[in-house]
């Protein structure tokens, strides 16, 4: 069982913000949901958690209708999707109690166990007033916690951070899911630490679902090729031609630097096509071969179109 999603969308009179999401988040992984300004990240993590309602499709978590059978869905889940207002001049203990509603032993039991993880036993006692922007977050992050969740979401979770906190954030969340095997879905414009921390990702963009699966595999798809030959100078200038004249195997402009030559193909099947047309062209082929694509490439060609 998982997060499932069927047929996703979500509309605000004509304005169309979400349309056609189908996913599956995968257990026991943490995934990454990235998309520009806009493009539906929030709506989609709040049809997650059921704070509002679909205008088609439907979620379903471990088989149970987020909307339906909504207490049964988030018996597993804690969230964060808008930053909870902490009560300032109460300790984050009292806040804790009072935001996630538990009580009991096995509360208590829980509580213990994740301010002990999160590195914050020695201030619950302190008003929330006190603490610094990442002792907020830490405290977020407790909350969405307490219910022994088997799935976290957490809507940017390093914003406003310096980079000492957000690496510390980035060391806790990969932390508790290897320790706890949870299930972490994590949104976030900071493109390098989603390409550090997270096994999965999702791309939206314009409403619409662009990419989602394995991390890893996303960024080998396509992406970009280095090419070393006997004359890369006449080289760059042919793939430059090509380019121009709308030659389906190349989707950039040739990058000529001194550790051979750089473009973009637009899939893998693209790479034999290239190397024979420079192997005919002439071209003493040394060496040529796909380079991973970081995060931030595959996102402005998934967003764009535009290779970097």
């Amino acid at each position: 069982m998982s997060i499932e999603c069927f047929y996703l969308g979500k509309k605000y009179g004509r304005k169309t913000v979400l349309q056609d999401v189908s996913l599956e988040i995968s257990e026991h992984k943490i995934t990454g949901l990235v998309g520009p300004n806009g493009a539906g990240k929030s709506t989609l993590l709040k049809l997650m958690t059921g704070l509002i309602t679909p205008s088609e499709g439907f979620v379903r978590i471990d088989g149970y209708d987020v909307h339906s059978e909504h207490q049964n869905a988030m018996r597993n889940l804690g969230a964060i999707i808008e930053w909870p207002g902490f009560y300032p001049d109460l300790s984050a203990r009292h806040n804790l109690a009072i935001l996630s509603g538990g009580h009991g032993r096995e509360y208590q039991k829980k509580l213990a166990e994740v301010v002990k993880f999160l590195g914050i036993t020695d201030v619950m006692e302190r008003k929330v007033q006190t603490f610094s922007t990442g002792m907020k977050q830490r405290l977020g992050i407790a909350l969405a916690l307490l219910p022994d969740s088997k799935y976290i979401i957490l809507d940017e979770p390093a914003n406003g951070l310096d980079p000492t906190g957000i690496v510390e954030i980035r060391q806790l969340l990969r932390e508790y899911n290897r320790q706890y095997g949870t299930t972490v879905i994590v949104s976030s414009h900071l493109l390098s630490e989603i390409e550090i921390i997270c096994d999965d990702l999702v791309m939206i963009a314009g409403g619409r679902l662009r990419a989602a699966g394995s991390l890893a595999d996303l960024l080998s798809i396509g992406g970009k090729v280095r090419l070393l030959c006997n004359s890369q100078v006449q080289a760059s200038e042919f793939l430059r031609k090509k380019y121009e004249s709308g030659e389906s195997w190349i989707c950039s402009e040739p990058d000529l630097r001194d550790d051979g030559v750089y473009f973009h193909i637009p899939n893998d099947e693209a790479l034999p096509q290239a190397s024979g047309e420079l192997f005919r062209a002439g071209f003493a082929i040394s060496h040529f071969g796909r380079e991973r694509q970081n995060l931030e490439e595959f996102f402005i060609n998934q967003t764009t179109g535009e290779a970097l």
